[in-house]
């Protein structure tokens, strides 16, 4: 049984002190202040979601898993596009390699928090990836004007993503 009423998330992981870095959460924080969605998505946009910030550590999903049925993760993801691109995966059609399913006691990866909670037969949500090629991952606290440019995109593709 589902302890949240809500079945969708959009989540936002990112340092925003390292510029790029922080688009996720950044993404989250204008989906909160947006009088179009407002806070956790008006449900008379037909949308409706928890707005989470996962800041830095990837491990805080492995708690939130089994509580959606759906959750999209915004985040700055290096896939050699162009900086500012944004591009959507579904979690299913990525391939985890070592290097990408990491896990620490310091944090992990999406893919490593996606590995570990199969190990723990956690039930799995249905996951979407909302990614965001960096321009700089720099210490600083302002996106690159085309990350900035980019969070309209990523507010099309989770209003499409979550519908």
């Amino acid at each position: 049984m589902r302890t949240n009423s809500k079945s969708k998330a959009i989540i936002g992981f990112g340092n925003v002190l390292m510029g790029d870095e922080g688009v996720g959460v950044r993404a989250i924080e204008n989906l909160r202040e947006s009088k179009r969605l407002g806070s956790g998505l008006r449900r008379n946009d037909g949308i409706n979601a928890d707005l989470l910030d996962g800041g830095t550590s990837g491990m805080i999903l492995l708690h939130i898993l089994e509580k959606y049925e759906h959750i999209i993760v915004i985040d700055a993801a290096n896939f050699g596009g162009r900086p500012g691109e944004v591009r959507m995966f579904d979690m299913q059609t990525i391939t985890l390699t070592p290097d990408t399913a990491q896990v620490s006691l310091h944090g992990a990866s999406l893919a490593g928090v996606i590995e570990l909670a199969k190990k723990l037969s956690v039930k799995l949500p249905k996951i979407t990836i909302i990614a965001v090629q960096p321009e700089t991952i720099a210490p600083g606290m302002s996106l690159s004007n085309v990350c900035q440019s980019a969070i309209a995109d990523i507010i099309k593709k989770c209003r499409r993503a979550i519908l």
